[in-house]
């Protein structure tokens, strides 16, 4: 995932009983913006088939983050959605590649976002019509209704907002739902086009990855009525190893762990019905990810590269 100054670490929503607001934009506009909402469910399977055309036919779409320059290496191993933060950036792609915007995050420190309304509509007008844009839009990383209320409803606006300015759009957000925050995914399920699962099982307390997390996380995105083509499998391919954080809670997966990954995720997610997978993370992160799978080549840390590279290379 991507960290910032949201403090993001690893209530109920309804979209019959939305929360007050500070936000005025839109509010004139309410039905139309639940419509679109309501509707999320039923386009998302229309979205992935455009979005695999675009690149490909029958193309898989895997998506990795904190690449920066790097992403040639990552496209040799099958990565073909890049994380990308400008409009300009999608230019630079490589052939046969597509981007996905990161529209800067939802800051559960202030339940805000970085970016106003005004600049986001700006932005999306930029990027739509450009033939190296996925059309997906990553608006909010980890957000927290339990620390921030509203967030549901400024989501679910920002997804609107998105709609108005490129019907063709998708947002996307990544949510964790894990033991602190149970109910994020019922609260979120109406605010966003397409929703992250992020679970990372393997830790440095356990000798063996908590796979069984996997299907927990993914059992509550499903009990909260999200269906599964709206469901995006977030990968662990990062330690702490060599982390400057105090804590080195997350450890590296070892191939046999990175294997039996997949394989749960391609139980409860086939891949067949993914908008796409994520992979967090290409690039090391000083405090928050390192190793990661950029230096996961088999030489100081288990050869996880090799088993990306065979894996995307089964799904063609």
């Amino acid at each position: 995932m991507r960290y910032s100054a949201s403090g993001s670490d690893l209530g109920r929503f309804s979209a019959d009983k939305i929360a007050p607001t500070s936000h005025k934009v839109l509010t004139s506009h309410k039905v139309w913006k639940l419509l679109l909402i309501t509707i999320v469910g039923m386009t998302g399977w229309l979205w992935q088939a455009t979005a695999s055309r675009a690149i490909g036919e029958n193309v898989r779409l895997h998506f990795t983050v904190n690449h920066r320059k790097d992403f040639l290496q990552a496209v040799a191993i099958g990565f073909n959605l890049a994380d990308v933060s400008t409009v300009a950036a999608l230019d630079a792609l490589p052939d046969g590649t597509r981007g996905i915007l990161w529209m800067r995050n939802y800051n559960n420190a202030l339940c805000s976002w970085q970016t106003s309304d005004d600049e986001t509509a700006a932005i999306v007008r930029a990027a739509h019509g450009n033939p190296k844009f996925s059309g997906v839009y990553f608006i909010a990383d980890t957000p927290h209704p339990a620390v921030c209320p509203e967030a549901p409803q400024q989501i679910a606006e920002r997804t609107a907002l998105i709609h108005q300015n490129d019907p063709d759009g998708r947002s996307f957000i990544a949510v964790s739902g894990g033991f602190k925050f149970p109910a994020e995914f019922a609260q979120l399920a109406n605010a966003a086009d397409l929703i992250g699962v992020v679970v990372y099982p393997c830790n440095t307390k356990k000798p063996r990855c908590e796979m069984d997390k996997i299907a927990e996380r993914v059992g509550r995105a499903r009990s909260a009525g999200i269906p599964i083509e709206r469901l995006v499998p977030v990968f662990q391919a990062f330690g702490q190893a060599c982390s400057a954080a105090e804590r080195k809670w997350y450890r590296l997966p070892t191939e046999e762990e990175m294997i039996e990954v997949f394989a749960i995720w391609d139980k409860l997610l086939p891949p067949q019905t993914r908008p796409f997978d994520m992979t967090y993370s290409w690039g090391e992160q000083a405090q928050q990810a390192c190793p990661s799978l950029s230096t996961a080549d088999g030489s100081d840390y288990p050869d996880l590269q090799t088993l990306y590279a065979r894996y995307f290379a089964s799904m063609r």
